[in-house]
């Protein structure tokens, strides 16, 4: 139990610090970022959907890690991926389509960046939960 602890804490910890800290940024800069033509709700809206992508990333990791064999954690790595990116093509896609006239596609821009943040953070984590199965530290 103490090594899922250990798991859990060591994958998800930063993921929700950097959450914390672009949510927090996106408010206190919301004037600033509408000076430089940047919808904050865009980029909170997308802060928000690569965290949850991230932790059902690591719900799927934490389990397949667990795995005897190898190949689910490969897999599970590959179709993590390909998850993200459909739903985030997709919901780039749903908001160019709606929001008409009053797009942000500098807060798209912004998005982006937040994904390959996320996704930095998250292999991160993954490469250290490998380490730490594998009995290096």
């Amino acid at each position: 139990m103490s090594t899922d602890r250990a798991l859990w804490r060591q994958f998800f910890r930063p993921i929700v610090i950097f959450f914390i800290i672009i949510n927090s940024a996106s408010l206190f800069l919301k004037n600033w970022l509408r000076e430089k033509n940047i919808d904050a709700e865009v980029v909170m809206a997308a802060n928000a959907l690569f965290f949850i992508l991230a932790i059902i990333n690591g719900i799927l990791r934490i389990r397949a890690i667990k795995n005897s064999n190898p190949n689910v954690y490969v897999r599970a790595s590959a179709a993590i991926t390909f998850i993200k990116l459909m739903v985030s093509a997709i919901a780039v896609a749903i908001y160019l389509f709606t929001a008409g006239e009053n797009k942000s596609i500098y807060a798209v821009i912004v998005g982006m960046v937040l994904y390959i943040f996320y996704m930095i953070i998250e292999t991160n984590g993954a490469i250290k939960m490998t380490k730490r199965k594998n009995g290096s530290s």
